[in-house]
């Protein structure tokens, strides 16, 4: 599995088989709208603008964006609601494809996880994390949500990148309440074999333009 990163809380999943876009966004958020073909588009927030620029996703994919069950293409997605009061509902998902589960958070705000959000969650190998603070998770709150799931990848998103005209912080406080230690790559490869270990690495994206 791959994953790559374009800019706020949009990834792009890929397998074998099925090819995931997560939260596309648009003109508005100051980047280069998302694009590209996928088998599905998920949403965390189709609210928010940073998250429903569907239109731009070639390939007739099959758009998940509300809490539910979905079994398609090899993957298992289940989604859980979540808070914001300030940008309207959201979801966090459980993304599981060639036996690995990512946890995906989009523009969430809260201080902890509910049991039910625990309970889609639990056993997850990556988490991608929002840490731009403000209208959604700060750094020390992402860094609590995110330990607490104790994955062995943490992903950060949804800060401060060059062009990003979003009101986001920038990352350097997540990876100081992280230990101080990251590592930089353009994208993630990785196999279900290769998850051992009990050390959790926090990995930061390259955005791809």
């Amino acid at each position: 599995m791959t994953i790559t990163w374009f800019g706020v809380s949009s990834f792009k999943i890929v397998s074998k088989e099925t090819t995931i876009i997560t939260d596309p966004f648009g003109k508005d958020t100051g980047l280069s709208p998302v694009r590209g073909a996928a088998d599905i588009v998920i949403s965390t927030n189709p609210e928010a603008e940073w998250c429903n620029n569907f239109s731009s996703i070639s390939g007739n994919p099959f758009i998940v964006k509300g809490p539910g069950e979905y079994d398609i293409k090899g993957a298992f997605i289940m989604g859980v609601a979540a808070d914001n009061k300030d940008l309207g509902s959201n979801t966090i998902y459980s993304i599981q494809i060639e036996d690995i589960r990512v946890a995906l958070m989009g523009p969430l705000k809260q201080n902890h996880l509910t049991d039910e959000q625990k309970e889609v969650l639990e056993g997850a190998d990556i988490v991608l994390v929002p840490t731009g603070g403000k209208m959604i998770l700060d750094y020390e709150q992402a860094a609590k949500i995110a330990t607490q799931l104790e994955p062995f990848i943490i992903v950060p998103h949804s800060y401060k990148i060059s062009g990003l005209s979003l009101d986001f912080d920038k990352l350097d406080k997540f990876i100081q309440e992280m230990g101080g230690k990251s590592v930089e790559q353009d994208k993630i490869t990785i196999k279900k074999k290769e998850l051992v270990g009990e050390a959790t690495q926090l990995i930061v994206l390259t955005p791809q333009r």
